[in-house]
């Protein structure tokens, strides 16, 4: 019995177990499959179903991503998720594709949402919902630990509802930097972020701060906090703290506002930063001396901004920096010797700033160190990454460069740098591209360079390399993509005509380096070229026929002398200026954009290229010709409808006679045209009316008639287009430079040649004007301040409509006609001279600082010259002579020191000239034929009456008195100099090869003088 029992109450025991075991099983079963979705989930809650639906009948869906959102089942929709148990939404993320707009989600969003009473997580973000504010209610999801709106195009002040989600950990209702569409959100009172006290990502990028100076405080209330991100804020200044309690910031991101000062002494207790991005401010000073105790930080972004000192040595102490951003400041003096200690750095640039001489040594050392390290453990960092281009380093290329094997970029282009390249530059076998760039090598080309099997992009461009680039050089390049080798004189291209290079490059600049006479056959085997550049390159073959038929987008054959014809033309940009090309002219697709068939041998009318019959669909792309110094003639074809994208027209140096046609009207975008040194007659063309955003108007040396009219004051350029979402508009400037030099014109200045404000380069002279000169010529606004600017025009600004690379004019300054490019911009001048204006030099022409010449010469002028000449101070070339100006030099013209070319002679001036060796180094001729003048450079002495002290003869009332003794002497100079310069220039002339040799070497000499004193 006893043993019965037993038994029965050890089963019920074992029964006891084995339903406590499967009551555990079940447990642990559900909260698995709980965790791995594999279970049935819980319905969705119907309430819940409801809100989500009214959400989607409030927004546009133009993708259709909400198609799933019509079933029962509403946890199986696109972008929710549920709680597995309750069936409670926990996730709604309808994050779009930035890049795909269009198709984004946009219009209201329901307040609905609040039903949603159990929501973690939501992201909205790179939808469009068209500036329309951020819901308030989205600050009553009280359950939310994440929310994500950032490009997602809200608007308007962000609601300060937004601060009662006190369990938020992640926030981003900022932009993404590359997005076009400039985030409209704005703050006026940051408090509400104090009720955060959980947040750990907080990024605002784009939103509008600009109101709120107590932000600092503000943001060290978050104790949490570990990412900010306020780049682009329109933050004025950063305020010190007494106390960091937001210590924990492992991420700061201040790029992008219009910081200043550059203490920053809270930043000495950020220990735990590892990112710091300050870069695109205007801070100035030194580098703030609180990162010395960043002893974490990883990435430091200090880029365009202005600072001005040296780089301290400290910074180079940081031993776990990685990345280092200086690019763009004005740090100057030495690198610090201990920059090897920087053993974790792997991105290195410090580019754009007046580092100087040689620190590269030190450089290599490092790579040594790094590389000790990582053989010695196994692992490191190693520079991978270095630029520092656009400096004033000097030395040699040192072979201890040759130890940073794994280098991958090195930028020492635009630099001071000479010597020959040594054969350890052959070492960096992990490097892809290599910039060296206008600096002052010189020597062979090592053959270890080709050794680098990796390297990608070769820049060499602009140095004094000489010998032979043969196929050695290039035989094991097998990843080359793109090869500059342009400007080295005395560098010649050698392979031969079976070569097949072991690389398909494309990009190609051999220009002014030595490739002929041959075409390059070569080139044929590279079917991914698609910029060519071999200019100045000595060919004198014809172009084979293969080479027409490639899919180029820029080729550049200037300046050669390669003969044959053209056929049909298809590149975009082509460039084949200055060779021997004949007839027939070639056809052009409508998908060129640039074309130039400048100074070659074509003739005739230009209407069979221009001329053909075009379907009504289309669209010729062309935006600049130029087929100016050929042999053309006849009639300009009247076909320019055809042509109405035309914004540089250059058909100067023909001889094309006739009017102007009546279809020019159709170029409204046309801002250059040059047609000057032709045979064009009649009135001042009126087709040309039409053409408002003209910006360079050349009609020089034609035989224009008749009087200037009113209506070219109103070329004062126009508004294209407006972009409201990134604050730009895009415009055409008035006319800045007009030549009608050497034509017929006659009748008086008219005044409303003042309305053209931004003119830049005004020449009337030798015509036949009449009447006073207009007092208004001396509120020329861009003539009153001088040029800083090497660009030709603004309209090579991108908030400008582009025409082209560069512009071009051709005037008369320092008594020679020069023909000025790149330089073009630099100038600023009036001539008026060879006309019958008659008054006096308005005193208004004093207020032109800027002017560099003005020439008034062979007029009929009286009166004094305006006392204040001397604050012209930028005044190159004076000329005023042959008029009947009086009275005395003033004296401040001895003060302007730029001034080497000076034409006062034959006018009625008296009394000494004025003391100072800036006049009296001029020639007597300067000042010769004004009788009552006198003192040096002079012969005739002063008296105590500051008359000359010789007698004066009689001149019986003769004006020109002076000129008639001197009439036979001044017929002669021309004959002489004629004889002594033909002389000289005679072979410049004849011989087509050594005149571009020599203008070219010429422009070379000039360029690099310019790069070294910019």
């Amino acid at each position: 019995m006893c043993a019965l029992k037993s038994t029965s109450l050890m089963d019920l025991n074992m029964r006891g177990l084995v339903v406590s075991l499967l009551c555990f099983l079940f447990i642990v079963a559900t909260k698995f499959n709980c965790c791995t979705g594999h279970s049935l989930k819980a319905l969705c809650n119907e309430e819940e179903r409801e809100a989500l639906l009214s959400f989607k009948t409030g927004v546009h869906d133009p993708s259709n991503r909400l198609s799933s959102w019509v079933s029962e089942e509403c946890c199986n929709w696109e972008g929710v998720l549920c709680h597995n148990t309750t069936g409670h939404v926990l996730r709604l993320n309808l994050r779009w594709d930035v890049y795909q707009r269009a198709s984004s989600l946009g219009g209201n969003i329901s307040s609905s949402l609040l039903h949603l009473k159990h929501l973690r997580y939501m992201d909205l973000s790179c939808n469009d919902f068209g500036s329309f504010n951020i819901p308030k209610f989205f600050g009553f999801l009280s359950n939310l630990r994440y929310l994500n709106l950032s490009s997602a195009v809200f608007g308007g002040v962000i609601p300060h509802q937004l601060g009662n989600l006190s369990k938020l950990h992640y926030l981003d209702i900022g932009n993404c930097q590359y997005y076009i569409h400039r985030n409209s959100l704005n703050v006026e009172d940051l408090e509400w972020i104090s009720g955060l006290p959980f947040l750990e990502y907080l990024d605002m990028t784009t939103v509008n701060l600009s109101k709120t100076s107590n932000w600092v405080q503000v943001m060290n209330k978050l104790h949490s906090l570990s990412v900010l991100r306020l780049s682009n804020c329109e933050l004025l200044a950063i305020d010190s703290l007494r106390h960091v309690n937001f210590s924990n910031l492992l991420i700061l991101d201040l790029s992008w506002n219009h910081l200043i000062s550059s203490s920053f002494d809270w930043f000495a207790d950020l220990s735990s930063l590892t990112t710091l991005n300050l870069a695109d401010n205007t801070i100035h000073g030194q580098i703030p001396y609180g990162l010395r105790n960043m002893s974490s930080l990883i990435f430091l972004d200090l880029s365009y901004n202005k600072f001005a000192s040296s780089l301290p040595d400290w910074l180079f102490h940081m031993t776990t920096l990685e990345h280092l951003y200086a690019i763009s400041n004005m740090f100057q003096g030495k690198l610090p010797n201990n920059i090897g200690n920087l053993s974790s750095i792997t991105y290195l640039d410090l580019s754009d700033n007046a580092l100087e001489e040689d620190i590269l040594r030190s450089l290599g050392n490092l790579c040594a160190f790094q590389l000790s390290k990582i053989s010695h453990r196994s692992q490191g960092k190693s520079l991978e990454f270095l630029n520092l281009g656009g400096n004033k380093l000097s030395g040699s290329f040192p072979d201890t460069l040759g130890e940073c094997k794994i280098l991958e970029y090195l930028n020492l282009g635009e630099n001071r740098l000479s010597g020959h390249l040594p054969n350890e530059l052959g070492q960096l076998n992990s490097l892809s591209s290599l910039y060296i760039h206008r600096n002052s090598f010189s020597g062979k080309i090592p053959i270890s360079l080709g050794r680098i099997s990796t390297l990608s992009r070769l820049n060499i461009r602009e140095n004094f390399f000489k010998g032979i680039l043969s196929e050695k050089h290039l035989a094991n390049l097998t990843s080359l993509k793109e090869l500059d080798a342009s400007s080295n004189l005395q560098l010649t291209v050698q392979a031969s005509s079976n070569w097949t290079p072991p690389f398909q490059l494309t990009g190609l600049d051999l220009g002014s380096c030595l490739l002929g006479p041959q075409f390059p056959a070569w080139l044929q085997t590279q079917k991914n070229l698609y910029d060519l550049n071999m200019s100045y390159a000595g060919i004198s073959d014809v172009i084979p026929a293969w080479f027409w038929t490639r899919t180029y987008q820029t080729i550049d054959l200037s300046h050669n002398q390669i003969i044959g014809s053209i056929p049909s033309l298809h590149f975009p940009r082509i460039h084949l200026g200055s060779n021997n090309f004949t007839d027939p002219q070639p056809q052009i697709s409508s998908d060129v954009v640039e074309l130039d068939l400048s100074d070659n041998l074509f003739r005739g009318s230009l209407s069979p290229m221009l001329c053909r019959q075009r379907t009504n669909k289309e669209v010729n792309l062309l935006n600049s010709l130029d087929v100016s110094g050929n042999l053309l003639s006849g009639e300009l074809p009247n076909c320019w409808m055809y042509w109405r994208e035309l914004t540089v027209l250059k058909l100067g140096n023909n001889n094309l006679t006739g009017h102007i046609p009546s279809s020019m009207a159709s170029l409204i975008w046309l801002g250059s045209l040059h047609l000057r040194n032709n045979h064009l007659s009649g009135n001042f063309p009126l087709p040309l009316k039409n053409c408002s955003s003209l910006m360079v108007l050349d009609l020089s040396e034609n035989e224009l008639t008749g009087s200037i009219p009113e209506w070219i004051g109103n070329f004062i350029g126009k508004i294209t287009e407006t972009f409201l979402e990134v604050g730009r508009i895009l415009y055409t400037a008035s006319l800045m430079v007009l030549v009608l030099h050497s034509n017929k014109f006659n009748g008086s200045i008219p005044v409303e040649l003042c309305h053209l404000n931004s003119l830049q380069i005004l020449d009337l002279g030798n015509n036949s004007l009449s009447g006073t000169i207009p007092r208004c010529f001396g509120n020329y606004s861009r003539m009153i301040k001088p040029s800083n600017s090497t660009s030709p025009f603004p309209f090579h600004d991108p908030y400008y409509i582009t025409f082209g690379s560069t512009d071009e004019a051709t005037l008369v300054m320092k008594g020679v006609e020069y023909e000025y490019h790149k330089s073009l911009g630099l100038l600023a001048g009036i001539d008026l001279s060879s006309n019958n204006l008659s008054g006096g030099i308005p005193e208004e022409f004093t207020s032109l600082h800027g002017l560099i010449f003005l020439n008034l010469s062979h007029n009929h002028l009286q009166g004094k010259i305006p006392v204040k000449i001397g604050d012209m101070k930028s005044l190159e070339s004076l000329d005023l002579s042959m008029n009947r100006l009086s009275g005395v030099i003033p004296q401040g013209m001895a003060t302007i020191a730029f001034l080497s070319h000076l034409n006062l002679s034959y006018n009625n001036l008296s009394g000494q000239i004025p003391s100072g060796t800036q006049l009296r180094g001029f020639s007597p001729f300067s000042f010769i034929g004004n009788p009552e003048l006198c003192g040096a450079p002079l012969t005739d002495d002063c008296g105590e009456d500051g008359k000359p002290k010789a007698p004066i003869p009689d001149n019986d009332g003769e004006d020109d008195s002076g000129w008639i003794d001197m009439k036979w002497f001044y017929s002669g100079m021309p004959w002489g100099f004629a004889v002594g310069v033909w002389a000289i220039f005679a072979p410049l002339a004849l011989k087509r090869a050594w005149r571009h040799a020599y203008f070219q070497f010429l422009d070379e000499m000039k360029y690099k003088l310019l790069g070294w004193c910019l």
